[in-house]
């Protein structure tokens, strides 16, 4: 009866477990912003893309520095996951680029035909997705590297993988834990300027609007 969001631990080259405090400080910030009333769990071991117990979780998580191919049993697992109502995201840690360049080829080979559609903040897609809980216009004022749109590809109407260029687990990543004069904490690189923080909370605001979207749809 709790939510998590597990992250894949895929056949290929990757660094899979890298910003291991981001998924748990994610969902403390969930935890907190409802008062404890959202319940849910961290688990941060690696999941098996093959076997069935990717079916146990409506949300998987993967990031990487690094170009990525998914082998074809691992393809034909995520088809059936996605098929039953399963959520996919993809985060190209650092922003390089070079991950997000892989993420096109595997939707193809996951979802043939499907479009990865750019998630521009004027489109119905983006509100969609970003403004369910808290109400936003704008992607938040990161650097300008990690500005990209996300980009999603859509199963039978439901937006089954999101991809973002602008790697979310550095800035739910945390160097020092929250207190009640910092209530986001220290980013992974212990900063704590305004700045930072307008940023991380922009973030934070966007990762929980979809994720309790993708939850819910």
């Amino acid at each position: 009866g709790k939510v998590t969001m597990r992250r894949l631990k895929p056949q290929c080259k990757s660094d899979w477990n890298n910003d291991p405090t981001a998924l748990p400080y994610l969902f403390y910030q969930i935890r907190e912003r409802t008062q404890g009333k959202f319940p849910s769990y961290v688990d941060n071991e690696g999941l098996d893309i093959v076997g069935d117990k990717i079916f146990d979780f409506p949300i998987v998580y993967f990031t990487s520095h690094f170009p990525f191919q998914f082998s074809d049993e691992e393809v034909e697992n995520l088809k059936k996951y996605l098929a039953r109502g399963g959520t996919l995201m993809l985060d190209d840690c650092a922003g390089s680029g070079a991950f997000m360049d892989s993420v096109p080829p595997n939707v193809q080979r996951i979802v043939p035909g499907a479009e990865l559609k750019l998630l521009l903040k004027d489109t119905k897609e983006f509100a969609d997705l970003f403004n369910l809980i808290y109400h936003l216009d704008a992607m938040p004022e990161l650097k300008e590297q990690f500005m990209q749109p996300f980009q999603c590809a859509y199963l039978n109407g439901r937006p089954a993988i999101l991809a973002c260029p602008n790697d979310y687990g550095c800035y739910w990543e945390i160097s020092a834990p929250p207190t009640a004069l910092n209530p986001l904490g220290n980013n992974a690189h212990g900063e704590t300027t305004p700045t930072v923080q307008k940023s991380r909370e922009e973030v934070y605001q966007l990762s929980i609007n979809w994720l309790f979207y993708a939850l819910t749809h």
